[in-house]
């Protein structure tokens, strides 16, 4: 099939790495990526928004919340960025982990996307396309670039998803639920699948199930993640490879610095559509927030915030919030980052470490604001390091 109409024009491009050092004690080598004075992020750590060949990624950037926002393209063998976009309504991008295409909204309602190996940009729905009066979040598309996964938000509680099919316009909807969504809907690498979750009772002490559901309809599986099975989701998860099964971060009792009496081992279960009870990871000295699993499904990367302090009134720093990996198989786990200096959480993802796994394992991409600012940070991961969890 011919591929989308071509933009044309060059893309500007420049530095701003810096070196930032070594952890001390798993000598990883971390390299700052952007350094502008906006805040720069990852976009999100669910599905990695990496290039096939390990090698390239997507950053967004912004100046001021209530502003545009610009989509960046980080190299890692040139220490370069590429400015794709300058200005979007949002830099909510779908991408299948680890894939060539990433497509986003432009202000006239049109669709584009961008490739990561070759950087050619292409224009994918005309203006007019995507409505200009409601605000449509692109969430995911499926590997093979057919589906394009999207909420409409409503002036009421609730949400209406639904699956597009951008060569066709073919349009299936997902869901029309009264629920409010916790926006983490994320297309099976397997392909034919969703996942998503609901918000239940308010966003704190509410119930936050988690759902797999086909794209061609049926019915939606509610996994055995939150109450009566353990800790309700802290609404980050994300698929295991292509085996089906999905990792869940749950809450923990951050003041006492412990797990649900449920599942005092560790709060990162592993569930599959069918099963009566989850997996527990076995690391009860971790509190793992965010949430991102390897390409090939063995091992996971998570955010710690076991010894996070949320408190302006303590002398210090609110850290340490290390990044931590584990294998899934072996149940093995170890600290890649002593402490990330993510000193900047300030209630949206962007302001939040969301480390996640380049495509061949070789970095680990997540935030930080050592200075304040939220940049994008790259950790190396050392030789033998991945080996050791074997």
């Amino acid at each position: 099939m011919a591929d989308y109409p071509i933009i044309d024009g060059p893309l500007p491009t420049t530095g701003e790495a810096a070196d930032w050092g070594a952890d001390p004690d798993s000598g990883a080598r971390v390299m700052r990526l952007t350094s502008a004075a906006g805040w720069s992020h990852n976009i999100y750590c669910e599905q990695p928004y990496c290039s096939p060949d390990g090698r390239r990624l997507l950053i967004g950037r912004g100046y001021d919340p209530f502003g545009g926002r610009q989509l960046l393209v980080g190299d890692l063998v040139t220490r370069s960025l590429t400015l794709v976009e300058p200005d979007l309504p949002s830099e909510m991008v779908a991408h299948s982990s680890w894939s060539e295409w990433a497509y986003y909204l432009l202000r006239d309602g049109s669709l584009r996307r961008v490739s990561l190996l070759s950087l050619q940009r292409q224009q994918v729905c005309p203006p007019g396309a995507f409505p200009s009066d409601r605000l449509v979040h692109l969430q995911s598309i499926t590997p093979d670039d057919r589906w394009l996964l999207c909420d409409e938000g409503r002036d009421d509680p609730g949400f209406h998803s639904f699956a597009l099919n951008p060569r066709t316009g073919e349009r299936r909807t997902l869901r029309d639920s009264d629920d409010n969504l916790n926006s983490h809907m994320q297309a099976d690498l397997a392909g034919g699948r969703w996942l998503f979750q609901l918000i239940r009772g308010g966003r704190r002490g509410g119930r936050v199930p988690v759902f797999v559901q086909g794209l061609d309809g049926g019915e939606s599986v509610q996994l055995p993640i939150g109450d009566p099975w353990s800790a309700e989701s802290s609404g980050h998860m994300a698929w295991v490879g292509k085996t089906g099964k999905v990792a869940v971060a749950v809450n923990w009792l951050r003041e006492e610095k412990r797990h649900d009496h449920r599942h005092p081992e560790g709060n990162l279960l592993i569930a599959a559509p069918g099963d009566e009870k989850p997996a527990v990871f076995p690391a009860p000295q971790y509190g793992f927030y965010h949430v991102s699993v390897s390409r090939e499904g063995r091992y996971f990367v998570c955010d710690d915030f076991m010894d996070f302090r949320m408190d302006a009134f303590v002398s210090g720093l609110p850290g340490p919030i290390r990044i931590v990996v584990g294998n899934l198989q072996t149940g093995k786990s170890r600290a890649l980052l002593r402490d990330c200096q993510n000193y900047g959480i300030g209630g949206s993802s962007r302001y939040e470490p969301d480390p996640y796994f380049t495509a061949d394992n070789r970095y680990v991409i997540y935030n930080a604001s050592p200075f304040g600012l939220m940049q994008v940070f790259a950790a190396e991961v050392p030789p033998g390091f991945l080996q050791s969890l074997d």
